[in-house]
């Protein structure tokens, strides 16, 4: 009863800040309202005048709309300069990313909702309005593999509650939408960025042009290469993508046939973190710093000492090895949208993809424990003796370190994730006696293939940025008990989690949207249907449902790093002995949105709004015991497959003029709540439900309270982007039975972005993005400091269509974690090592850009 009323206490004093921001911001509304129109224009730059695209009607700006959206432009992002799709993410309100390196595999809360295990839970990315996959927590799939931002991208668009709802699937709490360059524009840019103080390059271009008078086109795309921030002992990025678009207009301005393509190939660092040192006073962590031996800002775990991973195939059932290159995608992708007006205000929008898609997961994790543990412990049924270096320079000496790393190193072969997605929606708009009605009714289909092979492996290193080694093991007679490091083949995390699987995901959902406008007065009410179906097959290394598999043998030949000769070594390993699971299931969940809008003035809008969506398991939901033979769901898998998330928000949207700059306001509070159950592969999170593999269903309450705002202003040269999320986030795990502190979510993130044109020949630009202290290391809760980012940029144009430009990401070199693990050492009082990510330390980048 106390949080609840802790809760409510909380919501009404959002409502009352939302209330009183009405207050604040309706003076200068109404006055600008009887200002000279020359003074009220907004700018080319005020977003709250562009017509919301995203998980909408199509039909209303942003500053009409009952719901929480902002965008931000490309030429944000550039001076930004992001390293992920995560990192882009800062920019926008409600949205909370952790990062996990430029190739993705990043974790997205959205307004609080945290991340239960990984991926984008609630998030939903889109490309032109359509997913490129259709989960965004596929497991080693995650959504931003998938998409990438890129030189064609107009806009970044972003959509948080409301009616992602019911005009979106899989998206119950944000869409974000990359919008692709599509207008008539001429000409282009061709760009150079190389890394100052590290190893890498990219090429961009843009092309635009005309075709004929109704036709045009927009081209263009990049390719990277290098070490990347982290000096890696190899090319850790390889990518190139090329995206683009032809357009049709019809005649009589009646609409457009647009046909979009995009093919990509990309190797991509996948971050698993590193050491991080500092202090600890009973659960909170403070005087954080990088450790000796691994700066974690600096250094990689990619090294020319361990550049590939092991495994043992399925099908061959012999020894293999893939590059070590973090997170690989192929794709190509053709995509086609119609938009069609007739003059009885009817209107008809299909939008259409087909991707072919796939890749691999290839990486080390980071879990760092003590050497110490290793000598007299049991291995492959013998005692260890000796930990020593198997490779690089101390090849065959003994391990000096205090830790070294034990965790997976895993190959995941993403086969196949083609997909098709269609929406289909007609609109029509009357006016019936003074209110105008504008209804939407349509159709989405997706069909999603996840097929994959997963390899995981127990493996043993250096927990050392400096090239680190793979460890050996040996008895006390020096035989070898490792081969290069690995103590087993397939059988890290579990019998289970040796796998192998080719499903199809379909989702068919109905959908109407009904908005009522009768002038400064607005009703808004949508409904969705998802119908979702899941098909196909996986087999594992688990007999059974005991959590034990059949351990095979690979007599494996080895080079002893000691005595420098050869030896068979029994390395353990698992094969797929287990029993075929077959899902067949069926599941549909209706979703609703209701808003309602006021504009008292042209130039302020108030709207509140309540929505329930839903977001289902995939693969998630395999595996785990959730169906019967025949391949429906039983009473664990109806519990499973799928959650709600309802949402209630209040908010307000504002532009107007102060002192001659321009401003706009959103402002929105809101409440959320959700359940989850979904798979979780941590196995301290799986160690504290009582499961012993390393990898276990979980079942968690969630709920959240908050604000978020996003404020923009110009003034002459001058521009000032405001992003801040407020949260009162809790969590009831199935462990506990009781609502604590939701981990994983900061109380405040924000950032703040500046550019300002000092003459037509040089602009300067900042910006910083942070989060507050968080909660971390569930279940063994640890209090993690927060931290900020700052970075800035220059531009410098000599000559017309010339821009020289030097950028410093982290500019102070700051240790800003992404994301943290457990305390594993604590000597000398409240000295303290554990695993964290975190942003690369200050990377300098500079650039010579030609336009035409």
């Amino acid at each position: 009863m106390g949080e609840f009323l802790m809760m409510r206490a909380t919501l009404r004093t959002c409502v009352s800040g939302a209330a009183m921001a009405v207050a604040f911001v309706a003076a200068p509304a109404f006055a600008a309202d009887q200002a000279p129109a020359a003074a009220t224009t907004p700018p080319a730059n005020d977003t709250l005048s562009e017509i919301v695209v995203t998980a909408s009607t199509g039909t209303k700006t942003k500053l009409d709309s009952s719901v929480s959206i902002s965008s931000v432009s490309a030429e944000v992002l550039a001076d930004f300069h992001p390293i992920s799709e995560g990192d882009a993410l800062r920019l926008l309100p409600g949205l909370q990313p952790n990062v996990s390196g430029s190739g993705g595999n990043g974790n997205f809360a959205v307004r609080g909702l945290p991340v239960a295990t990984g991926g984008a839970t609630f998030v939903q990315l889109q490309e032109d309005g359509l997913p490129m996959v259709l989960y965004g927590d596929i497991q080693f799939g995650n959504n931003d593999y998938w998409t990438k931002s890129s030189p064609t991208d107009s806009r970044l668009e972003a959509i948080r509650g409301g009616t992602v709802s019911t005009l979106a699937s899989q998206a119950p709490g944000a869409v974000v939408n990359y919008i692709s360059v599509t207008d008539k524009g001429e000409g282009g840019f061709a760009d150079v960025e190389k890394g100052v103080n590290y190893d890498w390059t990219k090429l961009s271009f843009l092309e635009r042009g005309s075709l004929t008078d109704t036709m045009y086109y927009n081209v263009g795309g990049y390719y990277d290469v290098g070490h990347g921030f982290r000096h890696a002992g190899y090319n850790v990025s390889n990518s190139y993508l090329i995206k683009g678009n032809i357009t049709k207009e019809f005649d009589g301005n009646q609409g457009y046939f647009r046909l979009l393509f995009k093919v990509a190939d990309t190797h991509e660092p996948n971050d698993p973190g590193g050491l991080v040192c500092g202090n600890i006073s009973g659960n909170s962590v403070s005087g954080l710093t990088t450790c000796p031996g691994f700066n974690i800002k600096t250094q990689s775990i990619y090294s020319l000492n361990n550049a590939n991973v092991s495994y043992v195939d399925y099908n061959s059932g012999g020894l293999s090895s893939h590059p070590l290159d973090g997170i690989s995608t192929k794709e190509a992708a053709v995509q086609v949208q119609l938009h069609y007006k007739w003059d009885n205000g009817l209107t008809l929008d299909d939008n259409a993809r087909v991707s072919s898609m796939s890749g691999g997961f290839a990486s080390n994790f980071f879990n760092p424990a003590p050497t110490a543990g290793l000598i007299g412990s049991t291995v492959n049924g013998a005692t260890v003796a000796r930990a020593v270096y198997a490779s690089g320079v101390n090849a065959g000496h003994n391990v000096t370190e205090a830790l070294y790393n034990n965790d997976v190193e895993i190959y995941t072969d993403m086969r196949d994730l083609n997909s098709l997605a269609n929406n289909l929606q007609l609109n029509w708009r009357s006016d019936l006696g003074g209110v105008r009605a504008n209804l939407t009714a349509g159709w989405f289909f997706m069909s999603q293939k996840i097929a994959m092979d997963w390899h995981p492996g127990q493996f043993n290193s250096e927990a050392s940025g400096s090239d680190p080694a793979p460890i050996d093991l040996l008895d006390a007679a020096g035989n070898l008990l490792t081969a290069n490091g690995y103590s087993g083949y397939n059988n890290n995390w579990g019998a289970s989690n040796a796998r192998s699987y080719d499903y199809t995901f379909t989702d068919n959902a109905p959908f109407a949207d009904l908005i009522l406008d009768a002038s400064r007065f607005e009703l808004d009410a949508s409904v969705r249907d998802d119908i979702n179906h899941g098909s196909g097959s996986g087999v594992s290394a688990e007999v059974g449902n005991t959590g034990n598999g059949t351990v095979h043998t690979l007599m494996q030949t080895a080079i002893n790093p000691v005595t420098g000769l050869q030896q068979n070594v029994a390395i353990p390993y698992y094969m797929l002995d287990g029993s075929t699971e077959v899902i067949n299931y069926t599941k549909d969940l209706v979703s609703w949105s209701f808003g309602a809008s006021y504009k008292p003035t042209d130039s302020l809008n108030v709207f509140v709004r309540g929505s329930r969506g839903t977001r289902f398991n995939a693969d998630r939901l395999t595996f785990g015991g959730n169906f019967n033979p025949n391949g429906t769901l039983n009473t664990a898998g109806e519990t499973a497959v799928a959650d709600y998330v309802y949402q209630y928000e209040v908010g307000l949207k504002n532009r107007g003029s102060l002192g001659g700059a321009h401003y706009t306001l959103e402002l929105t509070g809101y409440y959320s709540h959700f359940n989850i159950t979904t798979y979780e592969l941590n196995p301290v999170v799986c160690d504290a439900l009582g499961y012993s593999n390393g990898a276990c269903p979980v079942a968690d309450k969630y709920k959240t309270v908050g604000v978020e705002l996003y404020a923009t202003l110009r003034y002459h040269g001058f521009s000032m982007i405001a992003n801040m999320t407020a949260n009162h986030a809790q969590q009831n795990p199935s462990t506990l039975g009781e609502w604590v502190k939701a981990h994983g979510i900061p109380d405040l993130s924000y950032s703040f972005a500046t550019n300002y044109d000092i003459t037509d020949k040089i602009a300067i630009g900042a910006d910083i993005a942070g989060v507050t202290r968080e909660l971390q290391s569930y279940p063994s809760v640890i209090d993690w400091p927060g931290s900020a980012v700052v970075s800035a940029n220059i531009k410098f144009r000599p000559v017309r269509n010339l821009e020289l430009g030097i950028s410093a990401y982290n500019l102070f070199n700051s240790l800003a974690l992404q994301g943290a693990g457990n305390a594993v050492v604590t000597t000398g009082g409240n000295s303290f090592v554990g695993a964290a990510t975190s942003v690369p330390g200050r990377s300098t980048l500079a650039h010579v850009k030609f336009t035409f």
